[in-house]
């Protein structure tokens, strides 16, 4: 079935995001599965916060694990961790948005 509401769209571009793997779905690219939106949604949250809040050890601990710095099994065996581990550029542009949103925000 082929809706062409804006609310079927909407809800089909958010049932393909999470997706498992990028496999799943015919579309490809930008936030077409799980991962990609998981890294780019807390890289942004992160980001809000930190600049708001004015704690930027937060920033590190999320910079830490896109670039790989592991502090023991409990943190690497925690699903987001690895989804940012896999899509580090998501994370870091995520956090940028945060980052900026988060400057206006404290204004």
């Amino acid at each position: 079935m082929n809706d062409p509401t804006v609310l079927s769209k909407l809800l089909r571009l958010a049932k393909q995001a999470g997706a498992p793997s990028e496999d799943t779905y015919d579309r490809d690219g930008g936030f077409s599965y799980h991962a990609e939106t998981h890294a780019a949604g807390v890289g942004f949250g992160v980001g809000v916060v930190a600049m708001t809040i004015g704690e930027m050890r937060y920033v590190s601990a999320l910079l830490a694990i896109a670039f790989g710095a592991n502090r023991g099994p409990k943190l690497s065996s925690a699903k987001i961790v690895e989804d940012i581990r896999q899509e580090p550029h998501y994370a870091l542009g995520g956090l940028a948005l945060g980052l900026l949103l988060g400057a206006l925000i404290s204004r």
